[in-house]
């Protein structure tokens, strides 16, 4: 399956070749919550656009374009927590990368699974093969440390799934991309980016009953709902549930991984304003893939 963007806590990745299918074509698109920006590099692929303005209220956004730029060519960090808390600010991409739910705040894994996933890490990142076969060897005395801890047998679920070496992986996807000259990256609120007449407007805001709080504050659903009433285009607005005065224009249904072994069924749906809805047409998914 092609990813798209960076890792994102509520990333659109897995799902972002459908929403850049249904959304109108137009001279420009308008990415309002670009997060880890899957949309945007899903969108930029697809040649639906020459132009795409990518906005963020964090700096996730410059992170991308200095992906796209080759800056993080051979970029492998996996710092322990005490390093990753004494550099965070002065290194964005492993403040985000290495942060639970992308906050910049916390660490990503606990004390506990340090031990075991920083080594499981490493073992794939390191630039040379003996540092890695190094980390082999920490990795398995860890795990057999951790199981031995455990009341159970088998290792915690999503144990061996090795997070941040997936993301630095996907972060060197990105690396890829060309045609960087149609793309305007922006951080700031959704409500002071200026939208061009005509423009394509896509709103992926945290979703309504789940975790928003941020370095940034919580969000503000009521004023997202003000705006959508008294802007003068249609939003196509991504959400499990309907912000007011909007009606279901798409909807599709995705699985999750929740556990090692186990997967849920989570229905996407995009919303519009109702006072657009006889006006607008989505179209229908558009079919490209990312080269492995």
């Amino acid at each position: 399956m092609a990813r798209y963007g960076m890792p994102w806590q509520g990333s659109k990745s897995r799902i972002a070749e459908w929403v850049v299918g249904l959304l109108p074509p137009s001279h420009t698109l308008v990415d309002l919550f670009a997060g880890g920006c899957a949309v945007t590099h899903a969108a930029l692929l697809s040649g639906k656009w020459e132009h795409i303005v990518s906005n963020d209220i964090t700096d996730s956004v410059r992170v991308f374009y200095a992906a796209i730029n080759g800056e993080f060519d051979g970029y492998a960090p996996c710092p322990a927590r005490d390093e990753w808390l004494a550099y965070r600010d002065r290194d964005t991409a492993s403040a985000l990368l290495m942060s639970f739910g992308n906050d910049r705040t916390t660490y990503l894994w606990s004390p506990e699974l340090e031990a075991v996933k920083r080594p499981a890490s490493l073992m794939v990142s390191s630039p040379s093969l003996w540092e890695r076969y190094q980390w082999y060897h920490r990795f398995v005395d860890a795990l057999t440390e951790y199981i031995s801890r455990s009341d159970n047998s088998e290792p915690p679920n999503r144990l061996t799934e090795i997070e941040a070496a997936e993301r630095l992986v996907q972060l060197e996807r990105v690396s890829r991309l060309q045609g960087l000259q149609g793309l305007q990256g922006l951080q700031g609120d959704y409500r002071l980016v200026d939208i061009p007449d005509g423009a394509t407007v896509y709103a992926d805001p945290p979703y309504r009953g789940t975790a928003n709080s941020s370095r940034y504050g919580a969000f503000d659903f009521d004023a997202l709902d003000q705006w959508l009433a008294g802007v003068d285009f249609p939003v196509f607005v991504s959400e499990f549930d309907a912000p007011a005065g909007c009606v279901e224009c798409a909807r599709t249904e995705r699985t999750t991984s929740m556990a090692a072994n186990t997967t849920d069924k989570r229905t996407e749906y995009i919303f519009v304003q109702e006072r657009f809805a006889d006006s607008v047409q989505v179209g229908e998914p558009t079919l490209f893939r990312l080269e492995d």
